[in-house]
């Protein structure tokens, strides 16, 4: 193929694009929507991975003793927890400790302080904070437990409401999933649709143009060329308006993120930067491919060359 005809299939191509220009503008804009539903899929799936990572990372365990437990017990329960792989750190809270803390934490209530200065002795047994290498060890962990001889030892543990938040956040996270999912398809087959339909009016305005260069002598490729070129412009400048609409986006929601996760250590706007082209390269890659399926389809449909 040479460069004048590679120059003659851009200019008609071109010519075709601004010859049904409102129509090409309506194309781009239902590309740009499904773009937009794409990247608002993805990045409401970074902020729940973030937002359950966030949760896994402060889930533990509290295994609270009986008072009747002594020290050198308790000490050698942590040691048998610490034997096991999956445990990744443990924490270790004296009687004493605990009675103090309990009492910071009710200082403001009279009656409970009190109470604990009518008692004899400590209420309250020692307690160890244990903390899995991953969320899915804890009921492996709490059952070889459950089953030691240690178990008479423990008055208590509080796995159970560290497990319902994760498995409500998990939930939202899923339906968030389904619900980004089903718009993007929408937005995916509409914008389909819409370029089936702008090339077929475009084989349809060019004619007198698509005669000519049958009698000519025009090689078939060479008259469908330029539709399928017409299609890449709109999956490309729809493409680029997507990314310069997105990273503003993002500036006005990392405020926000900051506020909910409480954290500067996670950035919206960098994560979109550091994986730019894994993500946008490869949604560049997917709208110019279903742009040229569906040309293809219009061309073979309604161009008989």
């Amino acid at each position: 193929m040479s460069l004048s005809s590679i120059y003659q299939i851009i200019v008609f191509a071109g010519q075709s694009f601004w010859r049904n220009f409102w129509l090409s503008i309506v194309t781009i804009t239902i590309i740009v929507l499904a773009l937009l539903s794409i990247n608002c899929l993805i990045i409401l799936n970074v902020i729940t991975d973030t937002a359950v990572n966030i949760v896994k990372e402060k889930v533990d365990v509290s295994v609270y003793f009986r008072p009747a437990a002594t020290e050198n017990q308790v000490l050698e329960v942590q040691t048998y927890l610490s034997s096991l792989t999956k445990v990744k750190e443990i924490s270790y809270i004296s009687q004493q400790q605990a009675l103090q803390n309990f009492r910071q934490k009710h200082q403001s209530d009279p009656v409970i302080i009190q109470s604990l200065e009518e008692l004899d002795k400590n209420p309250l047994g020692a307690t160890l904070i244990v903390k899995a290498k991953n969320i899915e060890d804890y009921p492996e962990i709490l059952q070889v437990l459950n089953n030691s001889k240690y178990n008479e030892l423990i008055s208590d543990k509080n796995f159970d409401d560290n497990k319902i938040y994760i498995g409500k956040i998990k939930k939202v996270s899923d339906n968030i999933n389904w619900i980004g999912l089903l718009a993007s398809s929408i937005f995916i087959f509409i914008a389909v649709l819409i370029v089936f339909n702008t090339i077929r009016v475009a084989i349809y305005t060019h004619q007198k143009e698509i005669a000519i260069m049958k009698l000519v002598g025009a090689a078939n490729w060479f008259i469908r060329s330029p539709f399928l070129v017409e299609s890449i412009f709109y999956g490309t400048i729809a493409w680029l308006i997507a990314v310069g609409l997105i990273y503003p986006l993002l500036n006005l929601l990392q405020p926000f993120l900051t506020n909910f996760f409480l954290t500067d250590s996670f950035n919206i706007i960098s994560y979109f930067k550091d994986n730019f082209w894994s993500l946008f390269g490869l949604e560049l890659l997917l709208v110019v491919f279903l742009n040229i399926v569906s040309s293809s389809v219009a061309i073979r449909r309604y161009l008989k060359v």
